[in-house]
């Protein structure tokens, strides 16, 4: 029989225990794909099937939690006013809404801080504190999605013991071991992040807002009876919607506990306690029947995101503070407003990504350089890291672009999995101001001098690390399948594994000699639709991203094998029948 292309890759497991099928009534094919995934026990499928919250861990084992917890009991009891410092994207804007909403049920005179991208950047920074100081208005910030590696602001605040003391709620890599003893030693700057050195914490993949909920989770925990009281049983629950969001935004993987946060958060979510979220759900996802991470990764997070990207995301976060004052008109004219600020930011988006194409060879890029990096004055830093993802999805190198403004370089980048992106820049450290990120992204700020050496530097590292084999376009798939096999009760199994994303990605399948009965293909939205037989079993499929040559190779063929993954929420359950379709990730013409 012969083989698929070496760019299909089957995920191989040998070790699964099909006794399991006859424990759970389950199909092989399911035991497969849990198998794939690293669930192979009994125990591990019961704690997958059913996610609860006992599966969540300590907060109390999280570093700092403690002393955490004792500042902010103390501001609480002497009503000292609380500033909530955070990020402009997703994630940081949850996280500072949770915190903000949590503090003010407790009647804490609290305000909100989001620096703003384009003239202050990420992190806070000793300026920052420093108008603070001056400002004598508050005694406490608690940095939420960021924090860890200001080392600057740290050392500050604690060799200088001023009147200001930090909290940092944060899940970014560290870029050493932050002072721990002197930080928690004294309590000035407190660093909560499950990815410390000395972290013993079991998950280290939680957003910045898992780590804010987690706080407030033990901060709750500890306070007196009569500041419970203002807290409904539900309450810890309620948040989930909005941590979900977060989890899925930041692209965290969605095993372990972000598991439990995301499926009980999109279970939720429709009925959001937030007023703010609830409108502007209603409002762009009316209909929708079940919310899905897709719904959030590309409708939800990009709204919240937008404003953040072209200006600054003070309507974002009024939309999700609790704040009486917005009625609901005014809520939809925000919602209004974040709508606008993403289709501003979608136009600024593809005229950058177009621009980048049309003038650069990524053919040869890909052979001889393995990585993209440039930068330009034109375009806008707020978009950077999207296009740069566009990128990466698009030729599968490792990308990173900057805006160049005077003398300074801010960028993002993105990068594949065989490249681990922040391990690899952390050895050019020292030519940056500012520096974060994790494996797959990052964020850059460096002298305009510095960009050839750089560049050239990434790109030594990035040819010696990748081979053209590494970055050929290839694909995973899970099972080959017979289209006899794809069955109602198949369709519900698969059910059983949702929410998809990364870590607990969507199934692929391949079935091959498929006949095409019948196609269609859109030059302008370079969409393929055809019908597959296979088995005598007929199903449509779509693929998009479809270039004219391939097209015209399709349309002139008889048979094809095609790999995909399964549209289930076409089919309609309960005697009420309707095709499934078949998303076609790839197809090879059979000759």
């Amino acid at each position: 029989m012969r083989n698929f292309p070496q760019k299909w890759r089957c995920r191989k497991v040998t070790d699964i225990d099909f006794e399991v099928c006859s424990r759970f009534n389950f199909s092989p094919a399911l035991i497969t794909l849990f198998a794939n995934r690293g669930i192979k026990t009994e125990e591990q499928i019961l704690s997958f099937l059913k996610p609860s919250f006992r599966d969540l861990h300590d907060p109390g084992l999280l570093p700092g939690i403690k002393e955490g917890i004792s500042r902010v009991k103390r501001a609480i009891y002497t009503k000292e006013r609380i500033l909530v410092f955070g990020d402009y994207d997703t994630d940081g804007i949850i996280s500072c809404v949770i915190m903000y909403n949590f503090l003010k049920r407790l009647d804490v005179d609290v305000d909100i801080y989001v620096p703003d991208r384009f003239t202050e950047g990420y992190d806070i920074s000793i300026n920052f504190v420093k108008r603070i100081l001056n400002e004598n208005l508050y005694k406490l910030i608690i940095c939420v999605d960021c924090g860890t590696n200001s080392s600057e602001v740290q050392e500050y605040v604690c060799k200088n013991n001023i009147d200001i003391d930090i909290i940092a709620c944060d899940h970014h890599e560290p870029h050493s071991t932050p002072f721990p003893e002197g930080i928690h030693d004294k309590g000035k700057y407190i660093i909560i992040n499950p990815k410390l050195e000395y972290s013993t914490y079991p998950f280290k993949d939680l957003s910045g807002a898992g780590v804010t909920f987690k706080f407030i989770t033990a901060v709750l925990r500890e306070l007196e009876e009569e500041f419970k009281k203002r807290f409904e049983k539900s309450y810890l629950t309620s948040l989930l919607d909005m941590v979900a969001i977060s989890t899925i935004a930041d692209v965290m993987p969605l095993v372990g506990e972000n598991r439990v946060i995301v499926k009980k958060g999109l279970e939720i979510l429709k009925n959001s306690s937030n007023r703010g979220l609830k409108r502007m759900l209603d409002r762009i996802l009316n209909g929708v029947e079940e919310i899905t991470p897709d719904h959030v990764g590309f409708v939800i997070a990009p709204r919240l995101n937008a404003e953040g990207r072209v200006k600054n995301a003070e309507n974002s976060i009024k939309l999700l503070k609790e704040d009486e004052k917005e009625d609901e008109v005014s809520l939809g004219k925000i919602v209004d407003e974040l709508n606008l600020s993403n289709e501003k930011r979608k136009s600024i988006q593809e005229s950058v990504l177009n621009e980048i194409i049309a003038n650069n060879d990524f053919s040869w890029i890909i052979e001889n350089q393995k990585i993209f990096i440039d930068k330009s004055e034109r375009w806008s830093e707020g978009v950077l890291g999207i296009v740069a993802s566009d990128l990466v999805k698009r030729f599968n190198i490792p990308v990173i672009l900057f805006r160049e403004k005077g003398e300074k370089l801010k960028g993002s980048g993105r990068s594949i999995e065989k490249f681990n992106l922040y391990e690899n820049l952390f050895s050019l450290r020292d030519l940056f101001e500012k520096f974060g990120g994790h494996e797959l992204a990052c964020g850059i700020t460096m002298p305009k001098s510095n960009f050839e050496y750089f560049k050239d530097e990434m790109i030594r590292i990035a040819s010696s690390k990748l081979s053209s084999k590494d970055v050929e376009k290839s694909f995973s798939y899970d099972l080959e399948m017979s289209f006899k096999d794809i069955n109602g009760n198949f369709i519900r199994e698969l059910q059983l594994l949702k929410p998809f994303g990364v870590g607990n990605p969507r199934p692929v399948f391949v079935t091959r000699n498929c006949e095409i009965l019948s196609k269609t293909y859109s030059q302008d939205e370079k969409v393929l639709k055809i019908r597959l037989k296979n088995s005598n079993v007929v199903f449509s499929g779509i693929m998009f991203g479809v270039e004219n040559d391939l097209a015209s190779k399709v349309l002139s063929s008889g048979k094809v094998n095609v790999l995909y993954t399964i549209d289930e929420t076409c089919y309609k359950l309960d005697n009420k029948i309707t095709m499934t379709q078949l998303v076609i990730l790839d197809l090879e013409l059979c000759l």
